[in-house]
């Protein structure tokens, strides 16, 4: 079973500030095919708590950028599976060593199942970790869909 996901590329992202609302559409709009049906997505009082415990940059003027916008999409699919302590220690190991626009790319090229030379380990362990996650889930609905439908026989 393959589970789809299609991410913006980093060049892909918008490359305007904009504001919470607007940024929570587009984060929510990105997410929601991976988006456990119960679950919310992001909301404004998570994006506020992320810069309260400076997991994001504080927006300027109100305003989010690029590199935000895609720790945003990042943390959105991986908090389902991940404590957001440990996210946030991965992606600041990680950010000492690459830009962002490359570790984004390469945690979109990995979701995206894209072959590319380089990856970072961390990243790509938490690309599969999701999928099985993901994957778990649907055969989990599966079994309870085929239960309902053989109690009802």
């Amino acid at each position: 079973m393959k589970t789809t996901f299609s991410y913006p590329k980093w060049e892909e992202i918008p490359n305007i500030d904009l504001y919470l609302d607007q940024v929570l559409l587009y984060v929510n709009q990105v997410c929601a095919p991976i988006s456990l049906d119960k679950d919310k997505g992001l909301t404004a009082s998570m994006v506020n708590n992320y810069v309260k415990h400076a997991h994001i940059p504080k927006p300027i003027k109100k305003k989010y950028n690029r590199v935000q916008i895609a720790r945003l999409i990042v943390l959105t699919t991986l908090k389902p599976v991940f404590p957001i302590p440990d996210i946030i220690k991965t992606i600041q190991l990680l950010v000492d060593g690459k830009d962002s626009a490359t570790l984004y790319n390469e945690f979109v090229n990995c979701m995206r199942e894209e072959k590319t030379d380089t990856v970072a380990p961390a990243i790509e362990a938490a690309c599969q970790t999701v999928k099985l996650f993901h994957q778990t889930k649907k055969l989990a609905l599966a079994l309870e869909g085929g239960k309902t439908n053989e109690s009802n026989a």
